[in-house]
């Protein structure tokens, strides 16, 4: 009965590691290289000359641990795509909500910033899914 509960804590902790380092290579990629002239372009006005770093480093730390719970935890004894699917809904729900929020009440965030980051925050959420699952399942072999 040990060897079991240290091998399935064995598959969440890797399944979690899965889900943080997929965020985030993929989110450093995506913010820090690939969109990065057209979030500054469109957000110019909108962004501080330096980040503050506790914010993203909070909601990296609880949206991987959601991440987790609602799309790993209720398909581990399911097919990859459901832990996908399910990714992809929290993405949307939980981006669209802060995208829909700051359309709504900040002057000069624009319609294709809103768009564009959710979006991102929908395929980045399936995907670390994805890999959260893989990683899950990694073990149990």
């Amino acid at each position: 009965m040990l060897a079991n509960i240290q091998r399935f804590l064995s598959n969440i902790f890797l399944s979690i590691f899965c889900i943080f380092l997929c965020f985030g290579i993929l989110d450093a990629v995506w913010l820090g290289w690939l969109a990065t002239d057209i979030y500054q372009s469109e957000m110019r006005s909108l962004l501080r000359n330096e980040f503050i770093t506790w914010p993203w480093v909070i909601f990296y730390l609880m949206y991987g641990l959601v991440t987790f719970v609602l799309a790993i935890v209720p398909n581990r004894e399911k097919p990859w795509f459901y832990a996908a699917i399910d990714g992809a809904l929290l993405g949307i729900a939980s981006y669209g909500a802060y995208n829909l929020t700051a359309y709504s009440i900040i002057d000069g965030f624009s319609l294709s910033i809103m768009l564009i980051d959710w979006g991102w925050g929908t395929f980045l959420t399936s995907i670390s899914a994805v890999a959260g699952w893989l990683g899950f399942q990694f073990l149990r072999r």
